[in-house]
């Protein structure tokens, strides 16, 4: 039982935390923009549409029935809440449920990491780098949420998460790798970008078996590799694209075709494309270059781009990430570190959809679609210092704090 404690502990104070925030103390949440309680309800009721929608806004018009552009995942969490309470509930505690128990399996990932691969990971650093997620990274502006939006990319991020705590270990199981594949299949069904993450138990999994059997393989290798991660993947596939043929008569049509959304991503998708390599030059400059102007006509103030701004600007810790060297020269030759060139390809693999798709996530503070690989440049950062946060990378985490702070209260 002591082993849960601190967990526990740890799930009820990001839990108070975020909420206290997100609704300025008052613990009275919001009803933000809400389509996930109508669908549930509409499930309920053996439909997929949304009926007399209070708003339409980012909503698909089609045959004259309103549709959400997104996955049905959250609607499938509401379903039981529903039945249970009898009506609906602020999306923001579903938010705060899954921020915290993301929280929670980074914490875990984190004590593994020291058990596993730094030994000298001492317990200041791990509370720094804990912190550094918890308030210092995207996960506390999308966590302190309510709205369809960020409720939808919240509880996706959790399954990101679960899905690297269970492979991200040394001795890896063929059951650990399946389940992995499973989770990261399932987040298709909700958000389309976090199944990318699926790369890193294949990138483990090819890494583990070609250092052994010397870039060859098998039938009985393909046999294995397309049970654990293909038929998983197929599976969930089939399931998004029967929900989209039913709703759109096109398996491929998420509903963008359809959407009713401000003119200025309206012109954006009609210039470039729902995806383009266009868009992917414009939004890596929001996510990785974009500073916020000071602004002291009136009062001191940062002023941020709506459309996104620098991660590494508003999270300097992650910069210790490109510290983090995927390969290493020993006695004049290059070894790759298997792990640490698995969590930058699969950040790259994973980053590049939503690079490319023509929203940048707007309006919004930070880059909040780079929460899908929050977690892979956590550790990219953690092996950067060799685990060790001096006085440093401790500021920057505090200066993190600081900024988003500034940033979620200049949008409530």
């Amino acid at each position: 039982m002591r082993k849960y404690i601190i967990p526990i502990i740890i799930f009820f104070s990001v839990f108070i935390i975020y909420f206290g925030v997100s609704t300025k103390f008052t613990f009275k949440p919001k009803w933000a923009l809400d389509y996930f309680n109508p669908l549930a309800n509409s499930i309920l009721n053996f439909r997929l549409d949304i009926q007399n929608p209070g708003s339409t806004y980012d909503l698909s018009l089609y045959k004259g029935k309103w549709f959400v552009p997104w996955g049905v995942l959250v609607s499938v969490f509401l379903v039981p809440i529903q039945l249970i309470k009898g009506r609906y509930i602020p999306l923001l505690y579903l938010s705060l449920l899954f921020s915290s128990l993301n929280t929670v399996f980074v914490y875990l990932l984190l004590k593994r990491i020291k058990k596993e691969f730094l030994h000298n990971l001492s317990n200041y650093s791990m509370f720094i780098f804990l912190i550094l997620f918890t308030f210092g990274t995207t996960q506390f502006y999308v966590g302190t949420l309510g709205s369809s939006w960020h409720v939808n990319q919240m509880v996706t991020s959790f399954l990101g998460t679960l899905g690297i705590y269970i492979i991200f270990k040394k001795k890896r199981t063929t059951k650990e790798y399946l389940i992995s594949s499973i989770i990261f299949s399932l987040a298709l069904i909700g958000r389309f970008t976090v199944v990318m993450l699926l790369a890193l138990p294949i990138f483990l999994y090819c890494l583990d078996y070609f250092s052994t059997k010397k870039l060859t393989f098998n039938l009985k290798f393909l046999k294995k590799f397309i049970l654990i991660f293909f038929v998983p993947l197929i599976f969930f596939i089939s399931i998004s694209s029967f929900y989209n043929y039913i709703r759109f008569e096109d398996p491929l049509e998420f509903g963008y075709s359809y959407i009713h959304e401000s003119p200025y991503l309206a012109k954006i998708r009609n210039e470039n494309g729902l995806s383009s390599f266009k868009n992917l030059i414009n939004n890596s400059r929001y996510m990785l270059f974009e500073l916020p102007s000071f602004d002291i006509s009136n009062k001191p103030r940062l002023n941020f781009n709506l459309n996104g701004n620098s991660i590494f600007f508003l999270t300097p810790p992650f910069l210790a990430a490109f510290l983090a060297k995927p390969f290493r020269v020993k006695k004049r030759k290059l070894i790759l570190d298997p792990y640490i060139f698995s969590l930058w390809s699969v950040s790259i693999i994973t980053i590049v959809p939503s690079l490319m798709h023509y929203s940048s996530g707007w309006m919004q503070f930070g880059y909040r679609y780079s929460l899908d690989i929050t977690v892979l440049l956590l550790l990219l950062s953690l092996f950067g210092v060799k685990g060790k946060a001096n006085i440093f990378y401790t500021a920057g985490v505090l200066f993190s704090i600081v900024i988003y702070l500034i940033g979620i209260n200049s949008l409530m």
